[in-house]
Formats: structure tokens, C-alpha cells, sequence
């Protein structure tokens, strides 16, 4: 009987093992897709909620991170917190807090206004805080002549860090002294770059186009400082055209993040 002849598998297994080490290097060498970082963030607070319930459909088809600022004591105040957190699609809640204006516009029930004594301010925050349940932080609502009165807003900011809830400065005016006093006790402030939605456009074409244009201003000013924070108002077309604005926004590599990730120490 024959005996088969011997194979020597050496040669097989060094090509094969070859084969392996050279796409185990031609894999490691590769580039690795990475998601560019983004360009900047956004984000979007919607003022004045309390009033009704109209635009809360409007409101959920953003599907993105919004911040909505509730007013406080009017008929919906408490229904619009409890339906938001209900969504469970992290939005937020923060109290609109109304504070004296120089408008002379209609003041809300219990404005906070400038000389006002130290334990009746104090008493309308606490009530106003207590009045939209589940708010992480404070913005204000008009305030241009309170925001401009070191004494009051050392009041106000000062209860506001006893409670861990941030403060968001509207600027309603330009020379607003939240943000130094923020500074100066350590409490959690942000400030808005851009209102998207106060012109009085009576058209509903120009009024969206004018929308559009504010949004590509927060744009503009996210790319240039990294961050901008938009405020509009519980107005339909101002949401309706935020939801269409998205693709645009997330196209130029703009992220929208919530309010709560861009407020941080106050710096000069």
C-alpha cells in the first residue's frame, strides 16, 4: 500500500497569517469616520405660556429641545407645567417672572417692581416659583426698568440661588446689572442673543419671513461665539417656522440643545 504523500500545511498558514496582519494594518491605518463636531449650539426658549393651550400641538411637533417660560397665576399656568412634563421629551420649564417695565404696557398680577420692600418682593417670588410647578430656572418677563435696579435684582437673584434655579436675562435692556450680580454670587446665568419673533408684522407672509430671518441670525451668532439662546413667543407661526427651520439649522452643523446646557458662571 501506498503511503500518501506528506503535506507540509507551512506554507498555507503563512499566506493565510500574512493575509490576516495585512488587513489587520490596512485597518488600523484607515481613516475613522467621525461625525464632524458641531459648529456651534442653539437654543430655543418660547415666552409668555400661560394664557391657553392653543399652540401646545404646535409646540410638540418641534421635536427638539425647547424651553418654554410660564407665567405665572394665570388660568393655565399650572396645566401647561404639568402637560410639558408629562411629554416627557426633554422640554423644560421655567417661571416667566414679570418684572417692572418702562413701556407703561399692562403689568402682570404682581409685578416686581423697582423700590419695592425687600419682604414683598420676596413674597411675590416665592408665591410666583410655587405657581408653575417643576420650573428649573427664571427668566424675565419685560423688566426693563427692574433689571437695570442693583437693589432689586440683588433681591431676586439672590433668592434664586438659595433655591438652585438659574436665571435667564431677556435684556430687555442694554444695560441690564444681572449679569454682574449673577457673577458676583455664583449664580447660574444665561442671556439671550436674539428675539425671533417682535417685529409687528401684520402680514402672515412677512411676519414668517422675518421669523426666518432671526433664526439665520442665531445662526450667525452661534458660529461666531459657539453658542446663541433665541427667544420667541407662544405665537403659531413662530413655532411653525422654528419646526421648519430645522433641517436648515442641523444642515449648517448648528446643534439645539436645551436652555439648562448653555447656562453657566457669569463671565465679564
Amino acid at each position: 500500500m501506498k503511503r500518501r504523500p506528506t503535506v507540509n500545511p507551512f506554507p498555507a498558514l503563512f499566506i493565510l497569517g500574512f493575509a490576516i496582519i495585512s488587513l489587520i494594518i490596512i485597518l488600523y491605518k484607515a481613516p475613522v469616520k467621525h461625525r464632524p463636531r458641531p459648529e456651534g449650539v442653539v437654543a430655543f426658549v418660547i415666552d409668555d405660556w400661560g394664557y391657553s393651550l392653543n399652540n401646545l400641538d404646535s409646540l410638540f411637533q418641534i421635536d427638539r429641545p425647547v424651553t418654554l417660560a410660564v407665567l405665572p397665576h394665570l388660568l393655565y399656568s399650572e396645566k401647561i407645567s404639568e402637560k410639558v412634563r408629562g411629554y416627557n421629551r426633554g422640554y423644560d420649564i421655567i417661571l416667566h417672572l414679570p418684572l417692572e417695565s418702562k413701556s407703561g404696557k399692562a403689568s402682570e398680577r404682581d409685578t416686581i417692581r423697582r423700590n419695592m420692600k425687600k419682604d414683598r418682593a420676596l413674597s411675590i417670588l416665592k408665591s410666583d416659583i410655587d405657581a408653575v410647578p417643576g420650573a428649573i430656572g427664571v427668566s424675565n418677563h419685560q423688566g426693563s426698568r427692574a433689571t437695570e435696579n442693583r437693589e432689586t435684582m440683588k433681591i431676586i437673584l439672590e433668592e434664586l440661588k438659595k433655591r438652585n434655579l438659574f436665571f435667564l436675562d431677556s435684556r430687555t435692556t442694554p444695560v441690564s446689572v444681572c449679569g454682574s450680580i449673577s457673577a458676583k454670587i455664583g449664580l447660574r446665568y444665561a442671556e439671550r442673543d436674539v428675539f425671533l419673533d417682535l417685529a409687528q408684522k401684520k402680514d402672515e407672509k412677512q411676519y414668517r419671513a422675518y421669523v426666518r430671518k432671526q433664526i439665520r441670525e442665531l445662526i450667525n451668532v452661534a458660529k461666531a461665539k459657539g453658542s446663541a439662546i433665541g427667544i420667541g413667543h407662544d405665537k403659531k407661526i413662530t413655532l411653525e417656522v422654528i419646526k421648519e427651520s430645522i433641517p436648515d439649522i442641523e444642515k449648517e452643523n448648528i446643534k439645539i440643545v436645551p436652555l439648562r446646557k448653555l447656562v453657566g458662571r457669569y463671565e465679564k
